[in-house]
């Protein structure tokens, strides 16, 4: 029997790295801000930064931004989070010697930090960044465990090592970790979290009681929704899933041939098919609840007839058919998606051969150029700054350099890379919308990657527990709110 003041979450994903310096895993990264909290947090329906452990936080000029802390922010041993600690989670991200993957955005903006006293924290850039607050939800660690490298989760659980968020951690084991609730409990006195490895397999331990709460991959939609004993609930994202084209490629590169194969996709019945109502339809990169959201870009309704005409003003009358390969995750969503994407570019006279691979082959593959379509999600663009990682043409991986950034279709565009560069010497969400806009024009119209939809997060809750709101950013502070 499992106690009735203990919540079980099942996951798909181990959660491997849970120091907030170092995230390596999307599961990972969100147990960790439970145990450590930054000085600012995402709204889960906008997606702009607002105060957490931050009281105030002002420019002083446009290279320096201060923060004063909260007078009750608290580690769980009691001691108050300072500056100094600030200080020192943010210092060992910039070390070389520490080798945090967030190091270079990180240093890209901070030329340094310094306690102003013990409760103001003064943050110096190489000049006006708009991305600041975003870096700021950077989980904060106390010193003295900040000055040593990765905290890994034996580690901390073990050591009974105190972080700054609403949870701590009290036994962690690769498939299945306990957090207990740091301050006074709502519903529930402990987390556990068990990992699990298939689908299907979830499904059961939920059905049969050995769970409470689950994210639901879309083929468990329709076994959970509406039976007796749950409830299922979703948040909209600010993920996009799309269909990423090698802008390099001999008729790909062709922006023409690019928007032909848009006109040709019937978006709306494929989301249909795919996720029902648990999705929104993508009219660009950014969703419409986005605070830069632009909803004035280039559309490309379902018109097949278009897309044959436009492929033969393209490439000629009576060229041979294109064939193109897509590359997608061995995932059975992911494949039954690519196939139903195949069948509506063969109706155009584009053959397509879907290759699916495992994930981490997959990624290599795009990086390296090797794939002319690929089908893939970006889980996260809260800010809008992360468009310069996707399509910035300094984010092109090389051989040289295979981990530039994410633009894998080698898109180049002069107009963007001002925009985003703009964007981010604008100071404040209406000074940078207008560059995040004119970003999403030039997308739309240049079609590196074509938006399909931004899927819904979705949850199964199992009674007696109640008032299931999850947040659309990942995070999982919502399972504090729950009731019995």
């Amino acid at each position: 029997m499992r106690a009735d003041d203990r919540l079980t979450l099942l996951a798909l994903a181990r959660p491997e790295h849970l120091d907030p310096r170092h995230p390596e895993d999307a599961l990972g990264a969100s147990v960790g801000r439970l145990l450590y909290r930054g000085l600012m947090e995402g709204d889960p329906v906008t997606f702009l930064p607002r105060p957490a452990l931050a009281e105030d936080a002002r420019w002083v000029d446009p290279a320096r931004y201060r923060v004063r802390l909260r007078g009750d922010a608290r580690f769980h041993d009691g001691q108050p989070v300072t500056a100094q600690d600030v200080v020192a989670t943010y210092a060992s991200v910039l070390d070389p010697a520490q080798h945090s993957r967030l190091r270079t955005t990180y240093a890209r903006v901070l030329r340094g930090v310094r306690a102003v006293d013990g409760r103001t924290v003064e943050f110096e850039l190489h000049g006006p960044d708009g991305s600041i607050d975003t870096l700021l939800q950077l989980g904060v660690l106390p010193r003295r465990d900040a000055a040593s490298p990765e905290r890994r989760p034996e580690e901390i659980a073990r050591d009974g090592l105190a972080g700054s968020g609403p949870l701590r951690l009290t036994r962690y084991a690769p498939d299945a970790l306990s957090l207990e609730v740091a301050g006074r409990g709502g519903a529930f006195r402990a987390l556990d979290v068990v990992t699990l490895h298939d689908p299907n397999t979830l499904a059961l331990r939920l059905l049969h009681g050995e769970g409470d709460v689950a994210e639901l991959k879309p083929e468990l939609y329709g076994l959970f929704e509406g039976r007796a004993g749950f409830e299922v609930a979703s948040a909209r994202t600010s993920g996009m899933t799309y269909l990423g084209m090698h802008c390099e490629h001999g008729a790909l590169a062709d922006v023409a041939v690019r928007r032909a194969l848009a006109l040709a996709l019937d978006r709306p019945s494929l989301q249909r098919a795919m996720l029902g109502a648990r999705a929104v339809a993508s009219t660009g990169v950014l969703p419409p609840s986005h605070w830069a959201y632009a909803g004035d870009v280039a559309r490309y309704a379902f018109d097949p007839a278009a897309a044959r005409r436009a492929l033969v003003a393209a490439r000629g009358e009576g060229a041979p058919p294109l064939r193109l390969t897509l590359r997608v995750s061995s995932q059975r969503f992911a494949v039954t998606a690519a196939q139903a994407i195949t069948a509506m570019l063969h109706d155009v006279g584009v053959e397509v051969d879907v290759r699916p691979s495992e994930l981490a082959t997959l990624l290599s593959d795009l990086r390296a150029g090797r794939f002319d379509l690929t089908l893939l999600t970006v889980p996260d663009l809260s800010d809008p700054f992360g468009l310069g990682f996707w399509f910035g043409s300094a984010s092109i991986p090389t051989a040289a350099n295979p981990t530039a950034g994410g633009n894998r279709w080698r898109f180049r565009d002069a107009e963007l890379d001002a925009s985003l560069d703009a964007g981010l010497r604008a100071l404040g969400p209406e000074a940078r919308r207008p560059h995040y806009q004119r970003v999403q024009r030039v997308l739309a119209a240049q079609l590196p990657v074509i938006p399909l939809w931004h899927a819904d997060v979705v949850f199964a809750l199992r009674r007696p527990y109640r008032g299931l709101h999850p947040r659309g950013d990942g995070q999982l502070d919502f399972l504090l709110r729950l009731t019995r």
